[in-house]
């Protein structure tokens, strides 16, 4: 056997390896560990909407600050504690004056329903409402 075909056999060799470690790497779908986890994110979005907004009062001009506020530290804290590999977030939050007057509240998704999810929670007070909502969806 001639030097230069023991070298392209190693070469193949290792070329087959790292497609197969390739191929392992690639998910179809998250584990049951890794998937969406509506009740411990409905935890996270409760105690963040409760710590910002328990005890104030509705004030037009300080609504877009306290929305933002809410958002980034409700995706931040998402991605800090729960291990949820691959998946890519979208907080909503929506503040509205309690007036006595009814309000709907609808999003619509193109999405996989076998991985991809959301939650939402609603906070009232006798002066605000607040609906946030967080959409996971798993990136292939």
């Amino acid at each position: 056997m001639h030097k230069g075909s023991v070298k392209h056999e190693a070469r193949e060799s290792t070329s087959l390896r790292k497609k197969q470690q390739d191929a392992a790497k690639y998910k179809m779908r998250p584990t049951l560990d890794e998937a969406f986890k509506t009740q411990n994110i409905r935890q996270i979005i409760r105690e963040v909407v409760h710590d910002k907004l328990q005890g104030k009062a509705y004030n037009v001009d300080d609504i877009g600050q306290w929305i933002r506020d809410i958002a980034d530290t409700v995706n931040t804290t998402v991605q800090e504690r729960l291990l949820m590999p691959r998946y890519k977030y979208v907080v909503q939050v929506m503040i509205g004056q309690q007036t006595g007057a009814g309000c709907h509240y609808f999003a619509k998704c193109y999405w996989d329903v076998d991985t991809d999810s959301h939650i939402s929670f609603t906070y009232t007070n006798p002066t605000l409402f607040c609906v946030c909502t967080v959409f996971g969806i798993y990136l292939y």
